[in-house]
C-alpha cells in the first residue's frame, strides 16, 4: 500500500493529471483493440469466428499491462488501492461502452 495520504484529482499537478489521462487513454485503446477477440453471440447459421491465438494473447497482455499501470498510478498519485473484487478489463465486454458515457455527467446525490 502507498504511504501517501488519499488525494483528490484536483490536488494533482498538471503533470500528474497528464500521467493519469495518458494511462486511461492507453487502457481504452487496448480495450478497443481487444474487442474483436471477445466472444460474440454465435448465430446458428453464421460462421464461427477464428482468431490468431498469438494476436489474442498480445491484445490481452496489452489490456492487462495498461490496466496495471493505471492502477499503479492511481495508488501512487491518489492513494487509491484497487478493490479485490474489481474485475479485469479483459473480462468485462462492455467496460467502456459508449452507452455508459451519460453517467460521466451525472451528479451523485444522496438518496432520500
Amino acid at each position: 500500500m502507498s504511504s501517501l495520504p488519499s488525494r483528490t484529482e484536483e490536488q494533482l499537478t498538471a503533470g500528474e493529471r497528464q500521467k493519469l489521462d495518458d494511462a486511461d487513454r492507453r487502457l481504452r485503446a487496448a480495450v478497443v483493440a481487444y474487442e474483436p477477440f471477445i466472444g460474440r453471440e454465435l448465430q446458428p447459421t453464421g460462421p464461427v469466428p477464428v482468431h490468431d491465438s498469438t494476436a489474442i494473447a498480445k491484445a490481452q497482455a496489452e489490456v492487462e499491462a495498461a490496466e496495471q499501470e493505471l492502477w499503479r498510478l492511481r495508488e501512487e498519485l491518489l492513494g487509491w488501492v484497487r478493490p479485490s473484487w474489481a474485475p479485469s478489463a479483459t473480462l468485462v465486454t462492455d467496460w467502456f461502452s459508449s452507452d455508459d458515457e451519460v453517467y460521466d455527467e451525472v451528479e451523485a446525490r444522496p438518496s432520500r
